[in-house]
């Protein structure tokens, strides 16, 4: 039974494409001219059919080939590969995959990914639409727009549908693959799915370099460097691992690092320059905070492995966190694309954030401060700036080689530190952007009743926020006592009442932050003296919602500015 056209170019394109040398396959121009040449012959029998056995020598065409298709049946040669010959072309010759960039196997969720042999990209696949024309155009200089695609189009049918690489000890770097477990490194290969890599090689055994500068006299090597970062070993150590971090990224760290300082030449910038080298051009990205909240922004993200920002706004305030959460976790969250169609992106990698002014997040959840690692970074180096070391030292190839087999070879960690520094750092990050929780820190340890209702609350947190935070804006009473209910699990001994609760035995002595906060809606209004204890017992209701000190403390043993107790 005779071939369609279709069954004719993909059969003659596979036996070809299949039968050449995958490891080192032949030149562009040789795959096309000999997939033509193939092609055509094959066009030929097709068209004139089998030979009659009997025919002799020299016969005329007709006679030799009886059953030959009339000539408007006839297939024309081909000047040009069709779109499905450099299709599979580029499927067979440079192992294209449709490679996926979440968790979830849907369409608009694979890239079309094409192995590298050479270049910086050697060992990985290159999802970049631009690069994959080009290669398109490699196979086809005439091709039209629409030919190209119609390529891409039967590239995402043909090509089999494959995950990156997940495995949280595998480590792509400039000359292998690293195995972070048996700290092996093992030979690029197909079978490893990565679309970015560590712009160093890796060198068993590497040197701490130390450098001569004749013009100062000073030495330097990068061992001592990062011990003058911080007055703190344990902060040092965090540092190491954060180097660690931004080239492992299929580690789930669960954590973002923002190195905070208030003043300059702190050597934050200069790590974020090591870090950066460490990963190299094509594996980071600079991404404000600002910018998390908006999803056109964050398209890089789509083909690198770390996200490393210098310098971020003052006065940020991050309104919308979902973005931001997801990437530090590597949860899947929507990437819009400028000319193309939005993806469910899941990010595998780390993000460092340089932060001069502690920033505001509307997020104000423990699922947020969880995610961070906040870093002081307290030296100064005012006076003593040695800039050669971020433009030069820190870009030569046997400091980074060093460093990657330190951070490589050296270590076994799974899990970020969090020192003392940095715990006390982000206790005192959640106190100020939250100035509900900060409030509630002020005051319920120095509450003298046992319940406190809701009313009371917000009046006496509308009091503190003029005190306190004069340029703030209060919440709604709404969004206050939400906010609070959110934090229940820190209030220790208080507890949110699910229902209303009996203001007997639990509100029937004064309150004193009635008094120091001058909260006039809870003073007793219709008492007319000076004694401070009776100013501040007001008419009560019989039950109030709110917050409920469990177990309960009583009335106080003392009195509220030299007034009797609730007994007297």
């Amino acid at each position: 039974m005779n071939q369609t056209p279709n069954e004719l170019y993909r059969t003659v394109s596979e036996d070809y494409l299949s039968g050449l040398d995958a490891d080192c396959p032949p030149p562009f121009f040789t795959v096309e001219r000999e997939l033509l040449s193939a092609t055509n012959g094959a066009i030929e029998d097709w068209s004139l059919g089998p030979r009659d056995p009997n025919a002799p020598a020299g016969a005329k065409e007709k006679d030799a080939y009886p059953n030959q298709k009339p000539p408007g049946e006839r297939l024309s040669k081909l000047k040009t590969l069709l779109p499905l010959q450099v299709a599979l072309a580029i499927k067979y010759v440079h192992h294209a995959k449709l490679i996926c960039l979440s968790d979830r196997e849907e369409d608009g969720n694979y890239e079309i990914g094409v192995y590298q042999t050479e270049g910086r990209l050697a060992g990985c696949y290159d999802i970049r639409r631009d690069n994959l024309r080009a290669l398109i155009r490699r196979y086809n200089a005439t091709i039209t727009k629409r030919g190209i695609d119609e390529v891409v189009a039967i590239l995402r049918t043909e090509c089999p549908r494959v995950m990156r690489c997940q495995d949280a000890n595998l480590v792509c770097v400039n000359n292998g693959v690293f195995d972070y477990e048996s700290k092996c490194l093992l030979s690029f290969s197909p079978d490893f799915v990565f679309i970015t890599k560590i712009g160093v090689d890796y060198v068993d055994g590497a040197r701490n370099p130390v450098i001569h500068n004749d013009e100062d006299g000073t030495d330097w090597d990068v061992v001592s460097w990062m011990d003058s970062l911080s007055d703190d070993p344990e902060t040092v150590h965090l540092l190491w691992q954060l180097l660690g971090a931004v080239i492992r990224p299929n580690v789930r760290w669960n954590k973002s690092a923002w190195l905070y300082s208030t003043r300059g030449n702190n050597g934050k910038g200069t790590f974020c320059t090591l870090a950066r080298n460490l990963c190299g051009p094509e594996a980071c990205a600079s991404i404000k905070l600002k910018d998390f909240g908006h999803n056109f922004m964050l398209e890089p993200l789509t083909r690198v492995s770390a996200i490393i920002t210098d310098e971020n706004d003052t006065g940020t305030y991050l309104d919308d966190a979902a973005a931001l959460k997801s990437i530090i976790t590597g949860d899947p969250f929507l990437v819009d694309r400028k000319f193309k169609d939005a993806v469910s992106l899941k990010f595998n990698g780390f993000m460092i954030q340089c932060i001069n002014e502690l920033p505001k997040l509307r997020d104000k959840t423990d699922s947020m401060y969880r995610r961070l690692l906040v870093v002081p970074m307290n030296k100064s180096f005012e006076g003593r700036e040695r800039k050669y070391i971020k433009s030069d030292y820190l870009n030569r190839r046997d400091v980074l080689e060093y460093v990657l087999y330190r951070v490589l070879a050296e270590t076994d960690y799974y899990e970020l530190d969090e020192p003392k520094a940095c715990r006390e750092l982000l206790a005192d990050f959640k106190g100020y952007n939250d100035a509900i929780r900060q409030f509630l820190e002020d005051v319920l340890p120095e509450a003298s009743w046992d319940l406190l209702p809701w009313q009371f609350l917000y009046d006496l947190y509308r009091r503190w926020m003029a005190r306190f935070n004069p340029s703030g804006r209060p919440e709604s009473k709404n969004a206050f006592v939400k906010d609070v209910k959110l934090l229940e699990a820190e209030l220790g001994e208080w507890e949110v009442t699910p229902n209303t609760v009996r203001s007997a035995n639990k509100m029937d002595w004064p309150e004193a932050l009635i008094l120091e906060y001058d909260v006039r809606e809870w003073m007793n209004m219709a008492y007319r003296g000076s004694d401070p204890g009776r100013i501040a017992m007001p008419d009560l209701k019989e039950r109030y919602l709110g917050l409920l000190r469990n177990p309960p403390h009583g009335a106080p043993n003392h009195s509220v500015g030299g007034a009797a107790g609730a007994d007297d």
